[in-house]
């Protein structure tokens, strides 16, 4: 029968995780939870098989021929057994969700783990004993008739039912709780939320089947007679269409089959991002992208080269001056070539790689290759302590960031050299981060903005400038999950701000 065969594939998913070692304590309650979950069902049919009020209606609800269900009913287990096992894996299951849930949305510290795990578990133990068979028939005999009738008794077990069933759905409403909570607070990095996004669908589905069929466990079901000294088993109560019932192995066993994968995968990006080993590949246009990044950094620099030869021939007489002008050409001229051999290793791929980076390593290495460029130029970056962890091309992203100041320092070219100014500031808005660059040029007129990021557009002269700079800023930022804005005013100075997604904060940073 197919539920027996999604035990055991379960089951040596479950193997095969565990041994690949990609697993966290939110992976290990989550295989328990659904280890759980096929343990309950397996209960339940073994029990209704030994019951003679379902012998003719498991075909209907299950799909169970005769022969299976003969081979269930002459199991060597008792009713009274398959009750408490029935009974111990309904409340591991509410327990390890729970837990599964608490530990995707909070990292807890052992000392606090250790009295949640008490704190949570404690309901469960209590409800494995007051609905035990076996206690509830020596309560019975204590109480009845001397202290209570047995109205009363079954009055005091229905009200407790209604208790204990309020809890434990408040159980499974505050696992699914703490999973939205969990996609909340994650990195707005696509891969990884769409992996919690599917953990939350199948948590949500696995536990919407669980309350269809098994919403009213643990309860209840013995009748005892003191007078006969007899212990009646009843039925269990399936309400619904039995055709719902017929397809729920299947919705359940696919629901267990994605959220093992789900935090299978979830585990190893997690694993990943901590050793820094992580490279989520994106499609990019990279022929087109890569000569539109060669061709735009080679004009700037011939452009450079051209200004500085420019600056020579007024300084031809001045000897010292001369050989440092020299020298800053021959340092470019190097970097052209570096440059070309980066964009040659480019062109073998095709697919731009994010990867854990320091935003600050990448700012900094950056601002020291574009010292001699920005030399008559005042920039204001005064560099955290802290780490700022992104997921980022950091060749691609450095062009863009780079292209962006080089603008921000062409704007300043009729602006007094000893007030040229650029800002760099970094700003952490929940799990986002804002890269500031702003001058403090002319700015950019209200009706060139619109057209800012557009193709070959550009307010400076088409001779100098071919307007791909933004573009490809555009196109760049937009590959790394982020965005890209300008905010500018004639006569106040230029704002591009780029939002990223946050991958971590280093300890330092957190509360």
């Amino acid at each position: 029968m197919f539920i027996f065969f999604v035990f055991l594939l379960f089951i040596a998913i479950a193997v095969f995780c565990l041994t690949q070692q990609k697993y966290t304590k939110a992976t290990l309650f989550m295989l328990l939870m659904g280890l759980s979950y096929l343990i309950v069902v397996t209960c339940i049919l073994t029990y209704m098989s030994k019951d003679a009020y379902y012998y003719n209606s498991m075909d209907k609800y299950f799909g169970i021929k005769k022969g299976l269900q003969n081979q269930l009913l002459f199991l060597p287990i008792s009713r009274l057994a398959l009750i408490r096992i029935f009974h111990l894996f309904t409340l591991l299951f509410l327990y390890t969700g729970l837990l599964s849930a608490l530990y995707f949305a909070y990292d807890l510290s052992v000392k606090r783990s250790r009295w949640l795990l008490a704190l949570v578990a404690l309901p469960c133990v209590l409800q494995a004993v007051i609905y035990d068979p076996v206690f509830y028939e020596h309560l019975y005999y204590k109480l009845y008739p001397d202290y209570m009738s047995a109205q009363r008794i079954q009055s005091l077990y229905e009200t407790m039912h209604k208790v204990t069933l309020s809890l434990n759905t408040s159980y499974i409403a505050a696992g699914i709780l703490l999973l939205l909570y969990a996609l909340y607070n994650a990195p707005k990095v696509h891969l990884i939320r769409s992996n919690i996004l599917m953990i939350i669908i199948s948590y949500v589905s696995v536990h919407i089947t669980y309350l269809y069929m098994n919403y009213w466990a643990p309860n209840i079901l013995v009748q005892v007679s003191k007078a006969a000294h007899f212990v009646r088993y009843k039925p269990i109560n399936l309400v619904g269409n039995p055709s719902i019932y017929s397809l729920l192995p299947y919705v359940s066993g696919l629901c267990l089959f994605i959220s093992l994968y789900s935090i299978y995968m979830y585990a190893r990006i997690q694993n990943k991002i901590n050793n820094q080993e992580t490279i989520i590949s994106r499609n990019i246009d990279s022929a087109l992208l890569t000569s539109r990044v060669f061709s735009h950094y080679m004009k700037n620099e011939l452009l450079a080269i051209k200004a500085q030869t420019e600056y020579l021939e007024s300084l031809c007489e001045e000897q010292p001056e001369l050989v440092e002008e020299l020298q800053v050409i021959e340092q470019r001229c190097n970097k052209v070539y570096t440059r070309l051999d980066a964009i040659h290793q480019k062109n073998l791929k095709s697919r731009i790689e994010l990867e854990p980076v320091s935003l600050f390593d990448l700012l900094d290495k950056l601002l020291g290759e574009m010292s001699a460029e920005l030399k008559s130029v005042g920039v204001h970056y005064a560099r955290p302590q802290r780490q700022l962890m992104i997921m980022a091309d950091p060749y691609y992203f450095s062009q863009a960031v780079e292209n962006i100041v080089t603008n921000a320092s062409e704007a300043l070219e009729f602006v007094p050299e000893k007030s040229r100014q650029i800002d760099i500031r970094v700003n952490v808005k929940n799990k986002w981060v804002e890269l500031v660059i702003q001058d403090n040029g002319p700015g950019i007129e209200e009706e060139n903005l619109a057209n800012i990021f557009q193709p070959f557009y550009s307010s400076k002269p088409t001779a100098t400038n071919w307007g791909m700079g933004l573009s490809i800023c555009h196109t760049i930022i937009a590959a790394h999950g982020g965005k890209i804005s300008v905010d500018s005013k004639a006569g106040s100075g230029t704002a591009f701000h780029i939002v990223i997604p946050l991958l971590s904060l280093d300890k330092q940073e957190r509360r």
